[in-house]
């Protein structure tokens, strides 16, 4: 019998390594700076993270897997002068004015001080203002790039709180898109004690978001932790976000059905225009779309998820349109004017009452409320 030919696949990866744009697949400096006169925000992140040590210091975590969780703190710089959803990676000599880099970092020492640094932190807010936001990224996507997008959500959607980066061992190679779904395996226990130690913070609320194949993680992470009896950490995530999800449909299914005591509040950012998810399905031998291509909305409706279809926004970053959710300014509108949240919250009279007619208008058309937020029994 003659041997298949493998030109397909590596047709494929060739395909996937031009389009997928969000996550370099070599992996950015994390330089220490002082931005001097530069005009910038920082953004204090903390770091947990199953990966092992970088073997070039500079880039802190490499691609391997680590044996035990390990937690950090930056300090990330965000210049103003740039496209408001880029991310420029600083160079051998780094411009404060257009790049992004760290003006601080430190290593902490075990869950205890890690938990202590985030309530400390949370203890300098009010206490209405008390939140933490926990973003885990995707697929091929080295420690840097994962934390410098984290930083530019942070930046550009306004996210208030404490900001929380879990980061997995992604190969950070188009090539290692298996070793990637195997690290995904890999980190769900870690990810799943990370929000063990969230939820026995002071916080008063817990933000998720997961993209891409982060979403998967996230999802494993979630089961694994409902079928563990630990509905009380489950329950103090609201919302849960995720963006792009690299998951099958019919996976996602099980994985919801399995959490007894789900967030009361789910969402998912999809795009029938994401082509870095087609050809997910593609290297699946076609016929399975991934959640986040939108196909399976209305059921996902049905397992009361809400939906934000993201098709039709055109002012993101990236040919793949893989990284809309964190890149499109019409979508940082919806969500610093209030707008997005009310809609997802299932506060229709709210949204209408904030007189923004045309972010409202917009709303209206790309969310997809399920009917029980809708008041519909």
């Amino acid at each position: 019998m003659p041997m298949p030919s493998r030109l397909p696949v590596l047709a494929v990866l060739c395909a996937l390594a031009s389009l997928v744009t969000a996550c370099a697949s070599n992996p950015a400096r994390l330089p220490l700076i002082d931005p001097e006169g530069a005009q910038g925000r920082v953004h204090d992140v903390y770091i947990a993270t199953s990966r092992s040590p970088a073997e070039i210091p500079e880039r802190r975590f490499g691609t391997g897997r680590g044996h035990q969780l390990a937690f950090a703190e930056a300090s990330v710089w965000v210049p103003f002068n740039r496209e408001p959803g880029s991310v420029e990676l600083p160079r051998r000599h780094v411009d404060p004015d257009r790049q992004f880099a760290l003006t601080g970092y430190a290593d902490i020492a075990g869950e205890a001080a890690f938990r202590a640094e985030i309530n400390a932190r949370l203890a300098e807010l009010p206490p209405g203002e008390r939140n933490i936001f926990l973003f885990t990224h995707g697929f091929n996507t080295p420690f840097s790039d994962g934390l410098y997008l984290n930083a530019q959500i942070l930046n550009d959607f306004g996210v208030q709180g404490v900001a929380i980066h879990y980061a997995w061992p992604s190969a950070g190679q188009i090539p290692a898109y298996l070793y990637d779904r195997d690290s995904a395996q890999f980190a769900r226990d870690d990810l799943a004690r990370t929000l063990e130690i969230v939820a026995e913070s002071d916080a008063v609320s817990i933000t998720v978001l997961a993209h891409s194949m982060g979403a998967l993680v996230t999802m494993e992470a979630l089961r694994q932790l409902s079928l563990q009896g630990r509905a009380d950490v489950i329950t103090r995530i609201d919302p849960l976000i995720l963006a792009s999800p690299d998951i099958d449909f019919d996976v996602f299914r099980t994985q919801i059905n399995a959490i007894e005591h789900p967030p009361e509040h789910v969402a998912i950012f999809v795009s029938s225009r994401d082509r870095a998810l087609a050809l997910s399905d593609t290297l699946r031998g076609g016929g399975h779309p991934r959640v986040g291509s939108g196909a399976n909305r209305e059921e996902l409706n049905e397992m009361g998820v809400a939906v934000i279809d993201l098709s039709d926004l055109r002012d993101g970053v990236g040919f793949a349109n893989h990284v809309t959710f964190a890149s499109s300014q019409t979508l940082m509108q919806l969500s610093t004017s209030g707008v997005l949240s009310a809609a997802l919250m299932g506060e229709p009279t709210h949204v209408r009452s904030t007189g923004i007619g045309a972010l409202t208008d917009l709303a209206a058309q790309i969310i997809y409320l399920p009917a029980r937020a809708l008041g519909e029994r």
